[in-house]
């Protein structure tokens, strides 16, 4: 039995906040007939199988984004981790992906809520309370997932060598496509987040950035339905100043 009662196996109280039963909310994809004339190009794949990621086969998992956690990584500045998880809700807001968000409660007294900043993007995101350091073995975290009905799950989170690496290796070994974003994961010690994304590596997860998925997203510059906030979320990234020393 995973983490829970024994007659639901879920950890949340039962409610509107209640997960058990829950199917994430599945945001249309933005219409592509809105793009300009020459987006439609016969190269383009079917997106529901494409290799890459795309708004129709993916969704976006945000792991334990809570205060304590966040604030004692080390291997990335806690803001800007902070500023690259807001970065990747705005995206799957922005691209209609399932969001599915799930916080750590370590003390059995009730777990200190998600960032604010992740929470404010995705209001209508239930999140999921457990108890367990591996998501995946939490009855109501691996209910959702499935109902989203995505083979592709881009992880994002916290800590990279505990429960951000558990539920990458058990959904490869369900046969999923995990997704870690590199810069969006942050571990206790360098040594520790190393370890943690090799043996992810070579269990099969493909190492993306925030970058690299956002532009994977978008594709093409004459989608019109997203381009305005896909730039704007682009070009909100930080990074050495041309020409600094």
């Amino acid at each position: 039995m995973r983490s829970g009662d024994a007659s639901s196996g879920c950890s949340n109280p039962p409610g509107p906040r209640s997960c058990c039963g829950f199917r994430p909310t599945l945001r249309p994809s933005p219409d592509r007939s809105a793009a300009a004339p020459w987006e439609v190009r016969l190269s383009y794949p079917d997106p529901l199988t494409d290799r890459l990621l795309t708004p129709e086969n993916a969704a976006l998992l945000i792991i334990d984004a809570q205060p304590t956690q966040v604030g004692s990584v080390v291997t990335i500045d806690p803001e800007k981790l902070v500023d690259n998880l807001t970065m990747l809700s705005r995206a799957a807001k922005l691209f209609g992906l399932p969001a599915i968000i799930s916080r750590l409660n370590a003390t059995g007294g009730g777990a200190a809520p998600t960032l604010g900043r992740i929470t404010e993007v995705l209001p209508e995101v239930t999140e999921i309370e457990r108890t367990s350091l591996n998501p995946w073995e939490d009855d109501c975290f691996l209910e959702t997932v499935t109902a989203a009905g995505r083979r592709k799950l881009v992880f994002a989170g916290v800590w990279t060598e505990v429960s951000l690496s558990f539920a990458v290796l058990s959904a490869i070994q369900d046969g999923y496509e995990a997704y870690p974003v590199i810069d969006a994961v942050g571990g206790t010690s360098e040594l520790a987040h190393a370890a943690a994304l090799s043996r992810m590596s070579e269990a099969g997860a493909n190492q993306t950035s925030c970058v690299q998925l956002i532009c994977e997203l978008q594709r093409d510059t004459g989608r019109t339905a997203t381009i305005d906030e896909f730039l704007e979320l682009l070009f909100e990234i930080k990074g050495p100043t041309p020409g600094a020393a």
